[in-house]
């Protein structure tokens, strides 16, 4: 009796053919999107991009202004200004060239 039921299942299980159908039916679905979404993607990179150089700027400022012009008021900007304008917005001559 269990060889039957073995038989049967083996035997309608899926062909190689119809498996390979569904594979390509579910690639064709997947290759849809991506390609729509690579524009957010890059948007999403960019505003990435700029919250990080403007986090940098912005921790950058505090330890310059502190190392170097603490004799010197300065109210640092909202990080938000940073994240929209990555650079440094200490007072000019604060920090000595490098």
């Amino acid at each position: 009796m269990n060889f039957i039921f073995l038989f049967l299942m083996t035997s309608t299980a899926a062909s190689p053919e119809a498996t390979e159908a569904l594979v390509s039916d579910e690639r064709a679905q997947q290759d849809t999107a991506p390609a729509e979404e690579v524009g957010d993607c890059q948007d999403g990179v960019e505003d990435l991009k700029s919250s990080i150089l403007g986090l940098e700027f912005y921790l950058r400022d505090k330890k310059n202004h502190k190392e170097f012009c603490l004799h010197i008021k300065w109210e640092q900007p909202k990080l938000e200004t940073y994240k929209k304008n990555p650079k440094s917005y200490l007072p000019s001559g604060c920090v000595p060239e490098e």
